[in-house]
């Protein structure tokens, strides 16, 4: 299946880049808008607990990395990974106007750098299509997540994401864009 996106990072890089350039100063403001739903599933279905280990991948620009910090609070931690350094900039400066201190920044775009089977929800907001090598994304969350943790999509992908998890996670729950998956040992 041809796939426009892919064709366009590969062809017209640098109108790809400009792209990204303009999105990550108005995606905020798009966000603010759309997030207050998603917050509510996270609610409805318990996915971020007081404690626990959350990595929110292709975290942008803090939309979810804040309120999971928030919600964590002191005895969890958060971990936050992105592609672009400015979104990255954006989440620390977002860190320190709440005052909070259990986040860490990863600038990458793929590897996490984290140890195995540390950490107890991975969250992917709208980034799933966003990224070219998807099934070795998976496999490094498959590594990273704790055998009875979470990984959880929301991404206008819907039942595509079940072609890149096969084999590495079960679908456990699904409303809507949310999908929520157990790792598979």
């Amino acid at each position: 299946m041809f796939d426009i996106e892919r064709f366009l990072e590969e062809k017209l890089n640098p109108v790809f880049k400009g792209y990204y350039a303009i999105w990550v100063y108005w995606w905020p403001l798009w966000r603010r808008i759309t997030r207050r739903d998603i917050l509510r599933k996270w609610q409805q279905t318990n996915l971020v607990r007081e404690g626990c280990t959350f990595l929110d991948y292709g975290c942008g620009t803090g939309a979810f990395t804040i309120p999971a910090a928030k919600i964590v609070g002191t005895r969890g931690k958060v971990y936050a990974l992105d592609y672009f350094p400015r979104q990255l900039e954006i989440v620390k400066e977002e860190l320190q106007k709440e005052g909070l201190a259990n986040l860490e920044t990863i600038l990458s775009n793929q590897e996490t750098g984290l140890p195995d089977e540390s950490i107890d929800v991975i969250w992917m907001c709208d980034v799933l299509h966003e990224i070219k090598e998807r099934r070795a994304v998976l496999e490094e969350l498959h590594r990273v997540l704790r055998k009875e943790g979470t990984l959880a999509f929301y991404d206008g992908m819907k039942e595509k994401v079940l072609n890149y998890t096969n084999g590495l996670f079960s679908l456990t729950e699904k409303e809507g864009k949310l999908f929520k998956f157990a790792k598979i040992t």
